[in-house]
């Protein structure tokens, strides 16, 4: 199997002029570009260029992902909107397998985050992920929801834990598990479109998500009128906002709101809810005992009605093998197994196993010679 990358670069502020198009399209043969966007994918060879350093050039967004289990996806933050002190607890840190790092670049900030799956990601295509899906988490990051960060950021941890469970000593072990998570956002329950194409694109653990939507808090959103809050602007600061308004500037809309919550009343903020990695190990087994539970009840109730639907037709499958055992085609045997193996299923629900494996022996001698349709029922289970 080839080798498979593939880069996706986005623009959310603003396109990209006619110069700069020009510019990312000469960046390699390889590529796709538009006013908001570029692709580009290889088979063999690499692309030339930091992709850091072309994300913080020309674009907002990049998502890159490998068949051999790399996944990648970055950000470019308007410093100014970034408060760094509030995500700084959700940074992950690893040599070599993982990490989410803020990097500084100047009047922005590059947050990127990286999952290496040491047995490899297999095929992939370019349109396996989509970085439009991904995009809103930037918003939603500029805005302080850290959801995102907070499920990479344990996500990685737990990964890493688990491949070094067999390295680590004792010591190491126990101070790992005791050690603090970051802080557990609020509101973990309500996954958006982005967040739930978030875990998907960093095959999250489904009963981790789960642990960490037990622990989140479900706070409602401060009811703020910002007209009144404009109001306290001194005038000379609001013709300023209106005069870079008139701009165009990118991300106005956060800035201005950032600024008018200052005027807000301070209410008494949340206790932030923070668990050890040992509390949140043992949460997550328990939704996974849980969810295997869920599903081995439902199908269970799956299998009853099923089996209640079948045993009407149980005559009429009987009756339909002779025909399609004497036509002797590929796919009039596929057929006849296919009855026999529901028949099978439903004397063993009925309590009738004996007499099913029976008539399947007189089945096996009636049809000895046909070593074919004999080997077919052997694989299938039907003698057993």
């Amino acid at each position: 199997m080839s080798e498979f990358q593939c880069y996706k670069f986005k623009t959310i502020d603003r396109p990209l002029t006619e110069s700069e198009r020009r510019e990312v399209d000469g960046l390699s043969s390889h590529g796709q570009v538009s006013s908001t966007s570029a692709t580009f994918t290889y088979q063999y060879g690499n692309f030339k260029h930091k992709p850091e350093t072309v994300l913080e050039k020309y674009f907002d967004a990049m998502l890159y992902f490998t068949n051999w289990g790399t996944r990648r996806l970055m950000f470019r933050l308007p410093a100014k909107l970034v408060d760094e002190k509030a995500i700084k607890p959700y940074l992950y840190g690893d040599e070599y397998s993982c990490h989410i790092e803020l990097l500084k670049r100047g009047e922005y900030l590059l947050l990127d985050i990286e999952f290496n799956d040491e047995e490899g990601g297999g095929w992939m295509e370019e349109d396996d992920h989509d970085l439009g899906d991904l995009a809103p988490l930037r918003d939603d990051i500029l805005n302080g929801d850290y959801r995102s960060l907070y499920l990479a950021s344990v996500s990685f941890a737990q990964q890493e834990g688990r491949d070094e469970d067999d390295e680590e000593d004792d010591d190491d072990e126990e101070e790992a598990q005791s050690s603090k998570t970051p802080p557990v956002p609020p509101n973990m329950k309500r996954m958006s479109a982005a967040l739930k194409a978030f875990t998907r694109f960093f095959e999250m653990d489904d009963d981790l998500v789960s642990a960490a939507q037990a622990l989140s808090p479900d706070l409602a959103a401060a009811s703020l009128d910002y007209e009144k809050l404009l109001a306290q602007l001194p005038e000379k600061e609001r013709v300023e906002w209106l005069s870079r308004l008139l701009k165009s500037e990118p991300r106005l809309d956060v800035q201005l709101r950032k600024r008018l919550e200052q005027f807000a009343p301070k209410g008494a903020a949340p206790k932030p809810v923070q668990v050890t990695g040992a509390e949140l190990k043992s949460l997550t087994a328990q939704k996974e005992k849980e969810r295997k539970e869920r599903e081995a009840a439902e199908a269970k109730a799956a299998h009853v009605q099923r089996m209640k639907q079948l045993a009407p037709q149980e005559q009429a499958l009987w009756k339909s093998l002779p025909f399609n055992l004497e036509r002797q085609t590929g796919k009039s045997y596929d057929l006849a197994t296919a009855a026999l193996k529901d028949l099978k299923e439903l004397a063993e629900y009925q309590g009738k196993a004996a007499a099913f494996s029976q008539r399947m022996l007189e089945l096996k001698k009636d049809y000895a010679r046909r070593t074919a349709l004999i080997s077919r029922w052997e694989k299938a289970g039907l003698f057993k």
